[in-house]
């Protein structure tokens, strides 16, 4: 009997130890939303994964990580955990919070969440506040898989993108004198780390003022830099998608990239007013948007 009992400790330990090792959880760094987007995939769907911060790491050999520890899934939160992960070729990768995929360089292993709200809910918006040409300074290595999918709905909602390539912010300054020429009525910044930079993001303020031109934005942090508004993604349905497609990947099913369908939208209602925008009642808007503020 003690034999048995001993066994089945042994069992026990080991369904534990595997089951730790199902999911690996690469985070670029310790930010606050990093870990907080970590601590909503935990709960809702690896309980017992490890994760593993590249920042407190000078290298990280990821490779070897995963062929010790074996695990069915590496999650990849952030840019850096992503460019580690794609380096594993017979696992599945689910990513989230990047900002710098560009779907044709992923591989059929890898499958991931946009980190930014759908474009039919931005088209929309611009509709409802009557911005028709909106401009966009991109880098399409970065986010044109995004800006894709917003040109194949903005006829429809009768919005026309103007978007103008760049490959360096360097040329963020020429792009903008550029959408001045095109008569654009409003500009829509993209997460793009080279044509939104921390070089680069006052620029578009600067010239959006001197041009009387609404911003919209990603982040509440524009709507201090005078945004007309800014659309936050919902982390809860981030996190429920990046566990869907943890589950997908477990089964052998790649599902590409998705975007999130909901977000918080947020109203500078000083800058509203001067650009003398008027901000429609949320009944109005589109039923993925909740009210930020």
């Amino acid at each position: 009997m003690r034999y048995l009992i001993f066994a089945m400790a042994i069992l026990s330990c080991a369904t534990i130890d595997a089951f730790a090792a199902d999911i690996l959880i690469l985070q670029s760094s310790r930010t606050q939303v990093m870990e907080q987007m970590i601590r909503l995939v935990q709960n809702g769907c690896a309980p017992e994964s490890r994760t593993l911060v590249l920042s407190d790491y000078a290298e990280a050999d990821v490779a070897r990580i995963v062929r010790e520890e074996r695990p069915s899934v590496v999650v990849a939160i952030g840019d850096r955990a992503l460019a580690e992960a794609k380096k594993t070729r017979n696992l599945p990768v689910v990513y989230g919070m990047v900002l710098n995929e560009w779907e044709g360089n992923l591989a059929r292993n890898v499958s991931g969440v946009s980190s930014m709200v759908a474009p039919k809910s931005y088209l929309k918006l611009f509709a409802k506040l009557n911005l028709r040409r909106v401009g966009i300074v991109y880098d399409r290595r970065k986010s044109g898989a995004y800006l894709d999918r917003a040109r194949e709905a903005a006829d429809s909602m009768g919005v026309e993108l103007v978007p103008l390539q760049v490959r360096s912010p360097r040329q963020v300054m020429q792009k903008l004198a550029e959408l001045r020429e095109r008569k654009v009525d409003a500009i829509w910044l993209l997460p793009d780390s080279t044509a939104v930079s921390p070089e680069t993001v006052d620029s578009y303020f600067v010239f959006a003022q001197g041009n009387s031109l609404p911003v919209i934005g990603f982040s509440t942090a524009f709507l201090s830099k005078g945004a007309l508004a800014a659309v936050e993604l919902s982390r809860s349905e981030l996190s429920d998608l990046i566990c869907s497609k943890i589950k997908a990947g477990r089964s052998g099913e790649h599902s590409g990239t998705t975007d999130i369908t909901s977000g918080r939208l947020f109203f500078n209602r000083a800058v509203a007013e001067k650009l003398r925008i008027s901000i429609p009642p949320f009944s109005t808007l589109e039923p993925s948007f909740s009210r930020g503020g």
